[in-house]
């Protein structure tokens, strides 16, 4: 299932996705980087003990695995991993909305700094469907960072190179939110921003996640890096808790480019979805999670 989000007036942009220029910076090198934060409540940590789970840490790794695998035949260029108090809430906040805290384009950690990002952590939402937020590992910086005040993938001046972000935390593609527009500020329309995979509502964790966070690493390195995230994320719980439902959200000019990236992008095959004055949610109709609304048919 997809529901489109156009913004009021892309009609008329369509016909010039093709002359949409790219940053000087972007695509000099491909980068991922990680960020499991698995420990909290202790020093210098955020959060409380009871949230502690080691598979946050297990599952970062599976997926920068992936990534050096394809840098050992010389198809990737480098992998970095920032795991607990090394995630700093500086890492995902951009100078212009916080010029004090800023750091997203730090080099080699900054989540605007990489091509690919993975993060595995807690997170929320708000009821006014403003907002998602996802907590950090480093208590001297801000612990909770959120996609409208403080992510901006992409300034405005053009800076960033961040294509796909990979999110496995609760309620961080809320359906709701998405409704509402509040991923919209994710990027600009120049961005090269173009995916965020998350989940709506509340998402489960275990060793099981370990696996198909491989799983999709490896099977999305050309083709369905949006299709093959709902694929494998998706658990129907209904005699437990409630179900895990993964989303995507594609950025683009068009319908037909945002299809594209997400049935035929991968990590190597990233597709140019023009400027970003659209959005697509992917997710499966009828999933009913914990924290969030049970998604439409």
């Amino acid at each position: 299932m997809r529901i489109e989000r156009p913004r009021a007036g892309t009609l008329l942009l369509a016909c010039c996705a093709a002359a949409l220029t790219l940053p000087a910076s972007a695509r000099a090198l491909n980068e991922t980087h990680v960020y499991g934060i698995a420990n909290f409540g202790g020093t210098n940590q955020c959060g409380t003990s009871d949230q502690t789970h080691s598979v946050h840490t297990d599952t970062a790794a599976a997926f920068a695995d992936e990534f050096q695998a394809l840098q050992a035949t010389g198809d990737w260029d480098q992998v970095d991993t920032m795991n607990n108090t090394n995630a700093r809430g500086s890492y995902f906040t951009d100078a212009a909305k916080d010029s004090a805290n800023g750091d997203d384009l730090h080099t080699d950690k900054g989540a605007d700094e990489a091509d690919v990002v993975y993060i595995h952590t807690h997170g929320g939402h708000s009821l006014s469907g403003a907002y998602s937020s996802l907590e950090m590992g480093n208590a001297s910086y801000s612990c909770n960072v959120y996609t409208d005040s403080d992510m901006l993938f992409g300034d405005s001046a053009g800076a960033g190179d961040l294509e796909i972000a990979v999110v496995k935390a609760c309620e961080s593609g809320d359906y709701d939110v998405f409704l509402a527009g509040g991923y919209g500020a994710l990027k600009v329309d120049d961005s090269v921003f173009t995916m965020w995979n998350a989940f709506h509502g509340d998402s489960s964790c275990g060793n099981f996640v370990t696996r198909y966070v491989e799983d999709y690493a490896a099977e999305s390195v050309y083709e369905g890096v949006g299709e093959n995230w709902l694929d494998e994320a998706y658990s129907n719980s209904i005699f437990t808790n409630g179900d895990d439902c993964p989303t995507s959200i594609v950025f683009g000019s068009t319908s037909s480019l945002r299809l594209s990236m997400y049935e035929h992008g991968g990590w190597r095959d990233k597709k140019d979805t023009g400027s970003k004055t659209g959005s697509t949610i992917h997710y499966f109709g009828n999933c009913n999670p914990d924290n969030g609304s049970k998604l439409p048919n």
